[in-house]
């Protein structure tokens, strides 16, 4: 199971300044756990809680966020539920350094060989195997996830981050979500969770439905 998480701005009625950020499921566009906080908050300090919700109600393994949440603690945020980060990288300096990228030798650039989830560590290995020694392991970082950038998994599970745009698309079109109508950060946790939690019901109800004899 893949979790995205993404932040979205409720204005709505006249009234601003709060924001939601919300664990969604790339599998079914639910979500899996959320909370408001107001628009100054920054969405890679909430990663921690966010992530920690979701591990209390599903066994999610990866994690597809934005680039707004490529910080250190946005990371240790996964590797303590156990979760995979799939961040894509801002511009720092070590990445204009190129200190992000694969291993290279005279031979060419090494390829991905597999990543040991218990010791947290990736494996290249040289293009043509005439290195000695022909692969190495790497030790996982922000620069050197455990699934790598470059591989057409991690590109995969980036593009399940659609499902989040879908599910509040959803939750603003058709779960009342927008406009917002309500004033303090208790009120508009108290909308955001009935708009949410009648859509989760709307979901169990279609998935218990029972087709009627003929």
């Amino acid at each position: 199971m893949g979790t995205s998480l993404r932040d979205l701005d409720t204005q709505g009625g006249g009234f601003y300044g709060f924001r939601l950020h919300a664990a969604v499921c790339a599998r079914t566009d639910l979500p899996v756990a959320w909370r408001v906080e107001s628009a100054r908050s920054h969405e890679s300090s909430l990663a921690d809680d966010l992530l920690g919700r979701v591990r209390e109600r599903v066994a999610a393994q990866t994690a597809a966020l934005d680039k707004g949440y490529d910080v250190e603690p946005a990371y240790d945020a996964c590797d303590r539920v156990d979760v995979l980060p799939v961040i894509p990288l801002r511009a720092t300096p070590a990445v204009k350094r190129g200190e992000h990228e694969a291993p290279t030798c005279a031979h060419g650039t090494w390829t991905f060989a597999g990543s040991d989830l218990k010791r947290k560590r990736t494996k290249w290995r040289c293009p043509t195997s005439e290195c000695q020694p022909a692969s190495v392991w790497r030790k996982a970082s922000r620069l050197h996830p455990l699934i790598p950038r470059e591989t057409k998994r991690w590109r995969d599970l980036y593009r399940g981050r659609a499902a989040v745009a879908r599910a509040f698309g959803r939750l603003k079109h058709e779960g009342g979500l927008a406009p917002l109508r309500v004033r303090g950060l208790d009120r508009v946790q108290l909308h955001a969770d009935l708009c949410i939690l009648a859509t989760l019901a709307s979901a169990l109800a279609r998935a218990r439905a029972v087709p009627l004899a003929a």
